[in-house]
C-alpha cells in the first residue's frame, strides 16, 4: 500500500499524491547525473529502470482502487497511432526548429541526449523511457489529477505538468501539445498501451531525425 496519508482529502495531500511520483523520478535523474562521464541518453535510461519497478507498483494499486474501461486496440488503429505520433513529431519540430533559428532559443537537453550512443537512444529513449514515463504521467500523475479537478482542467494541468518537467523551452512547446494526445489516448482506450506506442514512435522517430535517416 501506497503512504496512506496521501489518500485524505487535505488540499496538501492532494498535491503530494499528485507530485510524488514525479519527485521521485526527478531525483533518480539528479542521482545518475552525477555520474557526469556517462552517455546522456544511457543515464536517462538507467533513472527509468531503475524507478520503473516502483511506478508500476503504484500504477497496479490504483488499477486496483479505481479500475476504468478498456477498449479493444485493433491492429489498424496501433498503426494509425504511429503514423500521428511520427507525423505530429515531425510538425511541431520543424516549427521549433524554425522558432530556435529565428530567436536563438537552445534545445541542448534533446541535443544531449541525441548525441549519445545509438544503442542507448533506441533501447533508452525509444523504449524504456516513454514506459516509465507514461507510467508517471498518465498512470500516476494524470489518473489522479483526474480524481480531483474537473475533466479538461486535469487534462491540461496534467499535460501542462508533463512539458515543464521537461525542463527546456523549445521541448515544452513540444511537450504541452504531445501531452494533450497522450491524455486523450490514455482517456479513450482506458489502458496505457496506446499512449506508451505513441510516446515510443514519436521518440524513435526524433532519434532518426537526429542521425539523418
Amino acid at each position: 500500500m501506497m503512504f496512506p496519508f496521501v489518500r485524505g482529502e487535505r488540499m496538501g495531500y492532494k498535491i503530494i499524491d499528485v507530485l510524488l511520483p514525479i519527485l521521485i523520478h526527478f531525483l533518480a535523474l539528479q542521482c545518475t547525473a552525477l555520474f557526469g562521464g556517462m552517455d546522456a541518453a544511457f543515464r536517462t535510461m538507467l533513472a527509468s529502470l531503475l524507478t520503473m519497478p516502483l511506478f508500476y507498483a503504484w500504477y497496479r494499486e490504483d488499477e486496483r482502487l479505481w479500475s476504468r474501461n478498456t477498449k479493444k486496440i485493433t491492429w489498424y488503429a496501433a498503426l494509425l497511432t504511429v503514423a500521428a505520433a511520427a507525423a505530429l513529431n515531425l510538425l511541431f519540430s520543424s516549427i521549433l526548429s524554425a522558432l530556435a533559428a529565428e530567436y536563438g532559443i537552445s534545445n541542448q537537453t534533446q541535443e544531449e541526449l541525441l548525441s549519445g550512443r545509438m544503442v542507448f537512444q533506441i533501447l533508452g529513449m525509444g523504449l524504456i523511457v516513454p514506459v516509465t514515463e507514461e507510467l508517471v504521467f498518465r498512470g500516476l500523475v494524470y489518473r489522479r489529477l483526474e480524481r480531483y479537478l474537473p475533466g479538461a482542467t486535469a487534462v491540461l494541468l496534467g499535460a501542462a505538468l508533463f512539458a515543464a518537467y521537461h525542463g527546456n523551452l523549445l521541448q515544452v512547446l513540444f511537450a504541452f501539445p504531445m501531452g494533450i494526445v497522450l491524455i486523450l489516448l490514455y482517456r479513450h482506450y482506458g489502458t496505457l498501451k496506446m499512449p506508451i506506442l505513441f510516446h515510443a514512435a514519436s521518440n524513435l522517430t526524433a532519434i532518426l531525425l537526429g542521425a539523418g535517416i
